[in-house]
């Protein structure tokens, strides 16, 4: 099960439904998100606290167990793991990984069929707009962006570096995965070392990117992470 980066989840977490109150989970047909594969998967927790896994019309028996509050044990396919419950309401279903705001996604499989909502970034979207309003729109900036070089990275994770140039003369580069979609651009603000300051997509990135390169600070609209280079 494949983890994802979402800036939405902990803006929104309060407002999850509580666990506790298992009908919201077992009994609907949950359709995992895997944007490596394409394949659909669908998770169904049932009573007894057994747990069924349909892949392309093929059935894997496994088990589930809620722990307590926010905690939920799966075993399936050979392991064995525990996760922290990211979000839960009647349409989206996110469980916690190790890392900060990275999330397995489910969508209840009515959603998933009737409204086309099959990837993360459609998941971020619909939250966003169900949850938090209409999306705030990015700062205007007309700019011209090309890609100089890929980097090969495993499992077709490639890494596509864009040169960026605005129409006020600015220019820099953003980097860009591309299975994810994760964004980010390199500065040396701190003076010590460059860090890397990660965005949801390329379009907040160039918007930080260009904020970045005018006032030398750091956006934090559709900001996700800072890591040292």
């Amino acid at each position: 099960m494949n983890s994802y980066f979402s800036d939405i989840i902990p803006r929104i977490i309060r407002l999850s439904k509580k666990i506790n109150d298992l009908t919201k989970l077992k009994y609907q047909k949950w359709v995992l998100i895997n944007e490596i594969e394409r394949t659909k998967i669908v998770f169904i927790f049932r009573d007894n606290n057994q747990l069924i896994v349909s892949k392309n019309g093929k059935v894997k028996i496994g088990s589930w167990e809620y722990l307590d509050e926010n905690n939920l044990l799966i075993d399936y396919d050979e392991q064995c793991k525990l996760f922290l419950i990211g979000f839960l309401d009647e349409n989206i279903f996110a469980l916690k990984g190790d890392n900060n705001n990275k999330y397995i996604f489910f969508i209840n499989e009515t959603k998933y069929d009737s409204s086309g909502i099959n990837s993360v970034s459609g998941i971020n979207e619909f939250l966003r707009k169900k949850y938090l309003g209409k999306k705030k729109q990015l700062p205007h900036t007309n700019y011209i962006k090309a890609i100089i070089r890929i980097e090969r990275g495993f499992l077709g994770n490639n890494l596509e570096i864009h040169k960026v140039q605005f129409n006020d003369r600015l220019y820099g580069e953003i980097y860009v995965r591309s299975n994810s979609k994760k964004s980010y651009f390199i500065d040396d603000i701190n003076h010590t070392s460059k860090m890397k300051r990660y965005y949801i997509n390329s379009d907040f990135c160039i918007s930080a990117l260009h904020e970045f390169l005018k006032t030398n600070t750091i956006s934090k609209e559709g900001f996700v992470e800072s890591l040292t280079l």
